[in-house]
């Protein structure tokens, strides 16, 4: 008779332990499905934020007026900078250099290391730059960072994302 009186006993410590468990699971459940707008915005892909920034200078371009032969060529000999929203980016290569200006032959300011956090600083050159990484060759534009130190400059897009990941396909 114990036995059973002590099964009965269990099964209750048992119920009330999932009835616990079932009332902390809806209150906190509640409040996540009442549809509001996402309290963390997603950030966007590289590509994602490229793209609409080329769009947008796509559509600055069309409301200049027509450019004479002389402007054009001036136009062409000097890169167009873009702007666009600040943002927190992460290094993906090991060693990725900051430089003055955004090209390979300029000076370099300092070398990062991978996973270091840069803040992107609204400026993104219109044109991309094709360069061996190793083992892929990639297109991207030169974006212009600030470091956590304070120094302010250049670096190749393929080296930096929204994400903290290594990059892969290059030459350790």
């Amino acid at each position: 008779m114990s036995k059973e009186k002590s099964k009965g006993i269990l099964s209750s410590v048992e119920f009330i332990i999932i009835l616990v468990f079932f009332i902390a699971f809806i209150t906190w459940m509640v409040p996540k499905c009442k549809g509001g707008p996402d309290p963390i915005p997603q950030p966007l892909t590289m590509a994602d934020s490229l793209a609409e920034a080329q769009r947008l200078l796509d559509s600055i371009q069309a409301l200049e007026p027509a450019a004479t032969e002389e402007q054009a060529s001036a136009k062409a000999e000097t890169p167009k900078v873009e702007t666009r929203v600040v943002g927190r980016l992460y290094v993906t290569i090991d060693g990725l250099k900051v430089r003055k200006e955004h090209n390979l032959k300029s000076d370099v300011i300092v070398e990062l290391p991978l996973y270091e956090e840069v803040y992107f600083m609204d400026e993104v050159t219109d044109f991309k730059e094709e360069i061996s990484l190793g083992y892929e060759v990639a297109n991207e534009p030169w974006v212009k960072v600030r470091t956590k130190k304070g120094h302010e400059g250049w670096v190749y897009g393929a080296g930096v994302n929204y994400y903290k990941q290594k990059r892969g396909g290059v030459l350790e």
